[in-house]
């Protein structure tokens, strides 16, 4: 049998005392490494609410500059024929072309009809319905008012008419 020294008994205590500092340590270790991850986190959450908010205000903006352009649209689409109201005309169509510009460079983007279009709830707004046999049911017949988007969100759709068939008895 061999007898433990004083020496033994404190090398065993220290081992006892560094094995309950490193599993102190360990659990400090893995608080600190949660907490970055958790920063980490909260950043790019925070990145993304105010890129989120920032793109709800300038909707809010879009939102009225619709009806200036709505109203511009009407004014280019009157008859004129008099030399005085034609330059009118060309000077109201070049504050459209620059306004709607100005707009595209904030990714505002006006959307219309193409030739091979299908109606699509998604992006078209039936605002009449007309009854006629040139075309098909639900076919579109003529845009009424074009449709805006921000980015990838739709502001509103294209305003159009579409065809129906009368089913006669």
């Amino acid at each position: 049998m061999v007898k433990e020294t004083k020496k033994d008994k404190e090398i065993k205590k220290l081992q006892e005392e560094v094995a309950e500092l490193t599993t102190e340590k360990n659990k400090y270790l893995d608080i600190a490494q949660r907490a970055q991850a958790d920063l980490v986190n909260y950043r790019k959450k925070v990145t993304s609410d105010i890129k989120e908010s920032d793109d709800r205000a300038q909707r809010k903006i879009f939102m009225q500059v619709i009806n200036v352009l709505d109203q511009l649209n009407m004014a280019l689409s009157s008859k004129v024929d008099t030399k005085t109201y034609k330059s009118w005309i060309k000077g109201v169509d070049s504050v459209n072309n620059n306004f709607k510009s100005l707009l595209s460079s904030f990714d505002f983007v006006e959307i219309n009809i193409e030739n091979d279009d299908k109606f699509d709830p998604n992006i078209h707004e039936a605002i009449s319905r007309i009854e006629t046999d040139k075309f098909e049911e639900g076919e579109i017949i003529r845009q009424i008012s074009p449709g805006y988007k921000h980015k990838d969100y739709l502001l509103r759709p294209i305003l159009v008419e579409i065809a129906f068939k009368n089913k006669k008895d």
